[in-house]
This record gives structure tokens, sequence and C-alpha cells, in this order.
């Protein structure tokens, strides 16, 4: 429903999944990698959204925010809920096994990885100090509120694992707040993505290009200014 963009069209006379650009001046190589991606998307399309998820939500950065992914994905299964819904749980169920890779090494390491997972991913290590006491403090609804929080989700696993918050209160408590912060996002594709596509049909292919150019280019900025502010906390001795 809604598929494929208006970059791309169905050649009939071969497979139903094979899509073709149009004539632009694009190198092969770029077109055959757009083209192997919405493949990719269409053959495999749960089994990429876990994961997509689930790396990021570890805190690996991706050249393409999963917020964007998720309203794709919201925008193409509008108006069937049963696909909405599984839209929803597969990305809970990705949120919450992703989590469980710095909540496990801060609670495995303590305050100093956590700090400095922190500083990699260029959150303010006093940040993680402030709601390590909060959470200590208040638990499940500590961590769901955290999760809610833009910005702040990977923040919540490490600062959970250095509060030694049972497993059995964090994961639960990440399922229903990726849960509804999910939900918000799958409405908003379902909801905006029709007038997305009729502003921006026309110019869709070139956005897929450069969204993850300047995606990439911003987390190398940011890393490359965590990696400052850790070396001016941290002088040699």
């Amino acid at each position: 429903m809604g598929w494929p963009p208006p970059c791309l069209w169905l050649d009939r006379k071969s497979s139903p999944y094979r899509y073709a650009l149009p004539r632009m001046t694009l190198p092969p190589v770029i077109r055959d990698a757009i083209r192997l991606l919405f493949l990719a998307v269409l053959e495999h399309q749960y089994v990429l959204l876990f994961f997509v998820v689930a790396i990021e939500e570890a805190g690996v950065p991706l050249p393409a925010p999963t917020d964007v992914v998720i309203a794709f994905y919201g925008y193409r299964a509008r108006g069937d809920l049963p696909e909405l819904a599984q839209v929803v749980l597969v990305c809970a169920l990705a949120s919450t096994a992703g989590t469980l890779v710095p909540y496990l090494l801060a609670r495995r390491f303590g305050p100093s990885v956590a700090h400095r997972l922190a500083t990699w991913i260029d959150v303010d290590p006093a940040q993680v100090d402030r709601w390590t006491e909060r959470i200590h403090r208040h638990g499940f609804i500590a961590v769901v509120i955290g999760r809610l929080v833009p910005g702040a989700r990977v923040v919540m696993s490490l600062v959970a694992g250095t509060a030694k918050v049972p497993v059995y209160q964090f994961s639960p408590a990440v399922f229903l707040a990726a849960s509804l912060y999910w939900t918000f996002w799958v409405t908003i594709g379902a909801a905006l993505g029709p007038t997305f596509r009729r502003i921006a049909g026309p110019y869709i292919t070139y956005v897929f290009i450069a969204l993850p150019i300047l995606v990439i280019g911003f987390f190398v900025y940011r890393h490359l200014r965590a990696r400052r502010k850790w070396a001016s906390r941290n002088p040699p001795p």
C-alpha cells in the first residue's frame, strides 16, 4: 500500500519484486545500492526492522534516524491495523533486546564504564549520575518515564545498569515505554506519510541519498566532539 515510492516503478515484465530507477544522472553503483535496499526491505522487512532498532538501542549510530524508518513502516502499513500493531510489537521487542547491551555493560563494570559509554555517544556523564539517583529511588516507573524523554533512551540503559535495577524490572519497563514511543512514530507515519509523499515525491531519491550522508557526518562530528570533551576531562599525566 503506497509502495513503491514515486521515484521507483514496477517492472512488470520480470519479477514482481524488481524495481527500476528512473533515468537520472546517478552512478550505476548508487542506483544498484538503492534498488538492493528496497529489495531487502520488501523481502525481510520485519527481520531488518528488528535489527535496525536493536542496533540503535545498543548505542551504535546508524546512517538514518530510526524514528524516520519506523514512520516509513507506519506509512506503508496505514489502514491495516494488524500490520501497524505488528510493526509496534517488533520495534518494542527489538528495543527490549538492544537495550540489554549497554545495561549489562554498565551493571557489570559500574559507573566508570557507564561514563565512558555516555561520552562516546555525546552524553554528559553528569546526566548519567542524576538519572541514576532517580532510578535507584523509583525503579520501574523511572525507567518508563526516562525512556520516553527524547534523546535519553540509550542513557536510561546505562543508568539502569549502574543503579543495579533488576532485569525483571528493567526489561518490562523498556518494553512498555517502547510500545508507547513506537506507537507514536507509527501513527505519525500513517497520518502524515501521504502528505510527505505528495510534497517530496519528485525529490525522494535525492533524499534517500543525502540523508545517510548528513546523518553520518553528524555522528562523526558528535564522536569527535565527545573525544575532545573526554580528553579535556582526563588530561594525560
